[in-house]
């Protein structure tokens, strides 16, 4: 009897903390005319790329992506967030955290229908730690995602240390996931001394922020005509 209703209070509290998580969820829409859904990778038992100082990619990218909110706003342009906390977006129960945490990112973008997605991410590249610098990337059939791709890697080249990349494609799950405009910008290298150093500072992680932004703007300017 005794173990019957430890079951039964284990089953109510289980339903219960997924009704108040369900319900503690954020309502997300559009707040402007031209919106950006500001995507913060990893999270969670998910670090991402950890340098040799122990700086994590998950911890250096949710402070650039709250930068990047505040810039943004400032200049009248709407955001939503995917990640606020260092938490990921899992489902409490979800026996692949990965897909779960993703297909919740794809929830939020689809409910947004943002003009653009801007995925935050550092990169490494331990075989070759001289490498540094800013990359941006994006998903090959989008000509509206092109542009800003390739605004945002212009804009960042004509920047210190930031050396003369070119706007790639790439094969990411945020970025094939919605049909709505996306970049992913790996904003430096966890693997090169110089960067990982820069990256942990407030200063450097607003000096990308406010770039991002800028370069944003700009490029929103010119979008070019869907064919």
């Amino acid at each position: 009897m005794m173990i019957r209703v430890v079951c039964v209070l284990f089953a109510v509290a289980i339903i219960t903390s997924l009704f108040v998580d369900f319900r503690s969820r954020p309502v997300h829409a559009r707040t402007a005319d031209f919106h950006v859904v500001i995507d913060a990778g990893h999270g969670g038992h998910d670090g991402g790329a950890v340098g040799k100082n122990g700086t994590r990619e998950a911890d250096v990218v949710l402070a650039i992506a709250r930068f990047l909110e505040s810039e943004l706003k400032s200049i009248g342009i709407g955001t939503t967030m995917t990640r606020t906390t260092e938490a990921d977006l899992a489902a409490p129960m979800a026996r692949n955290r990965k897909r779960s945490d993703m297909d919740a990112r794809r929830r939020i973008i689809e409910s947004v229908q943002p003009d653009l997605v801007v995925s935050i991410h550092l990169n490494s590249l331990p075989s070759h730690p001289g490498v540094r610098g800013f990359q941006a990337f994006f998903n090959q059939s989008g000509e509206i995602s092109r542009h800003f791709a390739e605004s945002l890697q212009a804009h960042f080249n004509n920047l210190p240390l930031q050396g003369n990349r070119r706007a790639s494609t790439g094969d990411f799950y945020i970025l094939n996931s919605t049909g709505f405009p996306s970049v992913l910008l790996e904003c430096g290298f966890l693997s090169n001394p110089n960067d990982e150093a820069l990256l942990r500072t407030t200063e450097y992680q607003q000096f990308l922020a406010a770039n991002i932004a800028e370069a944003i703007d700009q490029a929103r300017r010119n979008v070019p005509p869907v064919r």
